[in-house]
């Protein structure tokens, strides 16, 4: 059978989930612990980009310092609670990328 081109992203990523599993105390504390900050952060920086203008026509700066507790509180408890650490890590990994690259698109423009 020929090898397919999806066939080595595929390796890599039973590699990473293989090391994922390996290691299931020090990956839920480093998701529970410096992922979750950054999270939060990458969270409350892109937040006035997806909320609307305020009355003023100013973007909201107060609601994301409000909601930060929340934006640290649920993807902790996610990462102390889920059952399935390499999807976690995934859907941390994803959530801050997304996050970065709006504050980042936003900032370069």
């Amino acid at each position: 059978m020929a090898a397919r081109p999806w066939d080595g992203a595929r390796a890599a990523g039973g590699r990473a989930v293989a090391a994922i599993e390996a290691r299931p105390v020090l990956v839920r504390w480093i998701l529970a612990g410096p992922a979750t900050i950054l999270a939060a952060l990458a969270a409350m920086a892109a937040m006035p980009l997806w909320l609307p203008a305020g009355a003023a026509g100013i973007n909201h700066l107060a609601l994301p310092i409000i909601l930060t507790p929340l934006l640290w509180a649920v993807p902790f408890f996610y990462a102390c609670l889920t059952e399935d650490l390499p999807r976690a890590s995934l859907v941390f990994a994803a959530v801050i990328l997304v996050q970065v690259a709006a504050v980042l698109l936003v900032l370069s423009s």
